[in-house]
């Protein structure tokens, strides 16, 4: 007996626990929720696109930045010398394709005046005043430098090719150096920097966060018990967990049309992982002394939902 009147009172205990929990998650007129604080844009995780030390660093935590601002730049001497010989390289394609213009110009000439001579000697061959061998001569000398302005021709057109690869080398080369300078994407606010001076940055590795600085929100999650007396435009507030005191107050704005699995906190111990939830967005009224990513409570306001 005294055994059975244990298991009963342990029962009792537990059915008192699970209505105990259930009042937790929602009263008579109210609803709660897990949530966190964040930006109403998503916070970007900045990476870079290519390896490297950092050379310089120019913004801080907490420093504003807008679109284009630098951040940090890595090493890139190598990058640099290789812009240098790569100018290099092109304005010497440039001047030798000056050079073989002009040099077009006076075969063009020459041509010129060739055709003149020819035509002078064939009139004086017609009349008996010149030999044949000083009329093969002549045109000779005119055929060669047909052949030598056509074949200055081709080597124009090898040269711009090599002058256009290498515009299009010195651009790649460009936009390898342009990477080792990394910019802020965004206008918006540093929240972490990761990276010191002399340190190594890998591909695709974050290093830094930054909030766009857009409209503080709470994200919050609502059991799929309570996730159809959620509507849009009802009032709520947030608080500090374990708290009854009100950070902020708010409105939904935004409610989930599915449920999904846990994504906030799914760390605690003894959670039910199959749950599903219901993702909310409040708008705060009062969000300045708020911290991103601060763990909160969601109430709300299900009085307006009651009544109908």
């Amino acid at each position: 007996m005294i055994v059975l009147n244990a298991c009963n009172n342990k029962d009792t205990m537990n059915e008192k626990g699970r209505n105990e929990q259930l009042k937790q998650s929602i009263t008579s007129n109210e609803i709660v929720g897990v949530g966190r604080i964040t930006s109403e844009d998503d916070i970007i995780q900045l990476a870079s696109p290519t390896n490297g030390i950092v050379q310089k660093i120019y913004k801080k935590e907490n420093d504003s930045v807008s679109v284009g601002t630098i951040i940090l730049e890595l090493e890139h001497q190598l990058e640099d010398e290789k812009i240098i010989q790569l100018s290099n390289q092109t304005n010497t394609q440039i001047a030798q394709i000056n050079v073989d213009v002009a040099g077009i110009g006076e075969l063009e000439a020459k041509i010129s005046n060739a055709n003149l001579q020819v035509e002078r000697l064939n009139n004086l061959l017609l009349k008996g005043a010149e030999t044949q061998q000083t009329v093969d001569d002549a045109t000779t000398t005119l055929n060669t430098l047909n052949a030598n302005i056509n074949k200055l021709k081709a080597t124009i057109n090898v040269s711009k090719s090599r002058w256009k690869e290498g515009e299009a080398n010195l651009k790649t080369a460009q936009l390898e150096r342009d990477q080792k300078i990394i910019k802020s994407p965004i206008n918006g606010r540093i929240l972490e920097l990761t990276v010191l001076i002399g340190g190594s940055v890998s591909t695709l590795q974050s290093f830094a966060q930054i909030n766009p600085g857009g409209k503080t929100i709470a994200i919050c999650e609502i059991d799929e018990l309570n996730a159809e007396k959620i509507d849009v435009g009802q009032k709520g507030w947030i608080r500090s967990v374990g708290s009854s005191d009100t950070l902020s107050t708010g409105t939904i704005y935004f409610a989930s049309s599915f449920l999904k699995k846990k994504s906030l906190f799914t760390d605690q111990s003894g959670e039910k992982e199959d749950r599903r939830v219901r993702t909310i967005k409040m708008l705060l009224d009062n969000p300045e002394n708020l911290l991103l990513n601060a763990r909160v409570e969601c109430v709300i306001d299900i009085s307006n939902k009651s009544k109908k």
